[in-house]
C-alpha cells in the first residue's frame, strides 16, 4: 500500500515537473501576424480576420497583433522572416505572392520556401475589375474589347499580380498602358478611383469587403472576370458565387471564339495556378520551436469548426477561408513553387518587356 502510494505520488510530481505541452509556450507572450502587403488590401483583410480569432485557440490565450511590412511587392517581409527574424515562435507570416515569386526565381525573393517553417496554405480567387468609363463607357465585360487603350495598375514589374494582368491583356490583344509601383492592392484601388489607372485585380477578401460594396454597387467599377487555380479544368469555387462576370477562360472563349493557347497562355496558367492555389502561405522563421509550430497549426485547424470565425468571415468576405496545415500540403507547395527554369527564362524576358511598357511610380 505504501509502495503504491509512493508510486502515485511520484507520478504526480513528475506530471507537475514536466512542461505542459502548450500551456507554457504562449502564456504571457504576444504573437505577431506579419502581413507582407499594405493595410486595407486583401491579404491584410484576411490576416486580421485570422488574428481576431487565433488567440482563443492557443493555450495560454496570448495576445495576437497584426503588423504590416511592405516592400518589393511582399518580398521584404518574406526575406526578413527567413533571414533576420528570431526563431522564437512569436511571428507568424501571413503572405501573398511568395509562391509565385519562388516559382519565377524573383531576384528580390531571397529565401527558400523549403527552409522556412511551414504553418499552412490557402487557395483563393481574384477578381479583375475596371472603371465603367473605359473607352468611352462599358456596360458589360465584353465591351472592354472595343476600347482603343486601357490603363492597368499593379504593384511591381516582377510580381505575379502584374504579370498575370499583363499576360491577360496580351492574350486578349488589348492595347494597354501599364502603371506600377503601388505599395499594395488598396493603393492601386485608390489610384483607380483617381483615374490614374482603369483596371486592376484583387483577391476575394478585399473585393468582397471594399470593392463590391464601395465601388461596384455605387457604379464606380464593373467586374470583368475572375481567376482561380487550374481554371481551364477545375470546377468553379464557391468563393466566386454571385460575381457578375465569367472566369477569364470563359471570357476569352466568348470574345475570341476559342480556348486560350500558346506560350503566353502556358505561362499565365502556370503562374496563376501557383498564385491562386497558394494564395496565402503561412510561414514562421526557420528552426521555429516544434512546440510553437504544433500549437499554431492546431489553432489554425480549430478555425475550421469555429462558428464565430465563420460568421465573422461571412460578414467580412462572404466566404470562410480554410487553411491546410498538413505535411502533404507543404510537400506539394514546395514542389509546385520550386524555381522553374522554363518559367524563369520566359518571365525574365517578359519582365524586360514590362519595363519598356511601364510608367513605374
Amino acid at each position: 500500500m505504501k509502495l503504491a502510494s509512493f508510486f502515485c505520488a511520484s507520478l504526480g510530481l513528475l506530471a507537475l515537473a514536466a512542461p505542459s505541452r502548450a500551456e507554457d509556450f504562449y502564456r504571457g507572450k504576444q504573437l505577431s501576424v506579419l502581413v507582407n502587403l499594405s493595410a486595407g488590401g486583401p491579404t491584410d483583410t484576411e490576416a486580421r480576420l485570422l488574428a481576431r480569432h487565433l488567440a482563443k485557440h492557443l493555450p495560454g490565450n496570448p495576445s495576437v497583433v497584426t503588423r504590416n511590412m511592405t516592400g518589393a511587392a511582399g518580398n521584404v517581409a518574406a526575406n526578413w522572416l527567413g533571414q533576420v527574424a528570431p526563431n522564437d515562435g512569436l511571428t507568424l507570416g501571413f503572405f501573398s505572392t511568395v509562391a509565385a515569386a519562388s516559382l519565377m526565381g524573383a531576384a528580390s525573393f531571397k529565401v527558400e520556401l523549403a527552409k522556412m517553417t511551414f504553418a499552412g496554405t490557402g487557395s483563393g480567387v481574384s477578381v479583375t475589375y475596371g472603371r465603367p468609363d473605359i473607352g468611352g463607357g462599358i456596360k458589360s465585360p465584353e465591351d472592354l474589347m472595343k476600347a482603343k487603350e486601357v490603363w492597368i495598375g499593379g504593384l511591381a514589374i516582377d510580381v505575379d499580380k502584374d504579370l498575370r494582368l499583363r499576360l491577360q491583356m496580351d492574350l486578349l490583344g488589348l492595347n494597354y498602358r501599364y502603371v506600377t509601383g503601388y505599395p499594395g492592392a488598396a493603393d492601386v484601388r485608390l489610384a483607380m478611383q483617381r483615374n490614374e489607372v482603369q483596371i486592376t485585380s484583387e483577391s476575394m477578401p478585399s473585393y468582397r469587403a471594399a470593392v463590391e460594396p464601395g465601388l461596384v454597387r455605387k457604379g464606380e467599377a464593373i467586374p470583368l472576370w475572375y481567376d482561380y487555380a487550374n481554371e481551364a479544368s477545375s470546377p468553379l469555387p464557391h468563393e466566386a458565387d454571385g460575381i457578375a462576370a465569367p472566369s477569364f477562360v470563359d471570357y476569352f472563349k466568348k470574345v475570341k471564339g476559342h480556348a486560350p493557347e500558346g506560350p503566353k497562355w502556358d505561362a499565365f496558367d502556370t503562374i496563376n495556378t501557383v498564385a491562386r492555389g497558394y494564395e496565402r502561405v503561412l510561414l514562421m522563421a526557420p528552426d521555429t520551436p516544434k512546440e510553437a509550430l504544433m500549437e499554431i497549426k492546431e489553432a489554425i485547424e480549430a478555425l475550421k469548426t469555429d462558428d464565430e470565425f465563420h460568421r465573422d468571415a461571412m460578414d467580412t468576405m462572404k466566404f470562410a477561408p480554410a487553411y491546410d496545415t498538413s505535411a502533404q500540403a507543404e510537400r506539394i507547395m514546395i514542389e509546385k513553387a520550386s524555381p522553374n527554369p522554363k518559367m524563369i527564362a520566359f518571365f525574365q524576358n517578359y519582365i524586360e518587356e514590362g519595363k519598356l511598357k511601364s510608367g513605374a511610380r
